[in-house]
């Protein structure tokens, strides 16, 4: 489908909803294409998005049945900081305002679930990855007081601010 063919479909053709089993292959083809295509996403293995869907903190967006953009949390078990995960839209379907409303999603069953947790995302977008995060009531913080267990997969350079990733960190209110 082409941009022009996307950005007329109306939002309400657009579900939210929680992945299934067989969204996964969509889902690693999307993040996979992000991550080679700009290196914003660490690629996701299917027992990883197994693991979000069976936690319930996972969503993907649909048009039509398929899969056109996902996001997902992932709680750090000895510090119980959450870590928003995967967040991409296919960029035939980006600045529909698709990503905000699967953020939002997440973010009010992490409201209901986890209330007391903060909610941390890495970014290496400039401009609109810090614009989207703070319109969803991030700050960004340097790297000071970020539990170190975060930093243990991925690059090694992860969250370093020489290689251009910002922490951006949502407290409980």
């Amino acid at each position: 489908m082409r941009a022009v063919e996307a950005m007329a479909q109306p939002m309400a053709q657009i579900t939210i909803e929680k992945p299934a089993e067989g969204d996964i292959p969509a889902i690693i083809g999307m993040v996979s294409a992000e991550a080679k295509s700009t290196g914003a996403l660490l690629p996701v293995s299917s027992d990883t998005l197994r693991g979000w869907i069976s936690s319930g903190l996972s969503y993907v967006a649909k048009h039509s049945g398929t899969v056109v953009g996902h996001e997902a949390a992932h709680i750090w078990p000895k510090s119980g900081w959450i870590e928003l995960r995967s967040a991409v839209v296919k960029p035939e379907y980006r600045g529909m305002g698709i990503g905000s409303r699967m953020s939002a999603a997440l973010l009010e069953d992490l409201r209901k679930e986890h209330c007391r947790s903060t909610v941390v995302a890495f970014t290496n977008m400039a401009g609109k990855g810090k614009g989207i995060l703070k319109a969803r009531g991030f700050r960004e913080i340097g790297r000071e007081g970020v539990p170190e267990e975060l930093f243990t997969i991925g690059p090694k350079h992860r969250g370093k601010s020489e290689f251009g990733y910002k922490i951006f960190v949502l407290t409980p209110s």
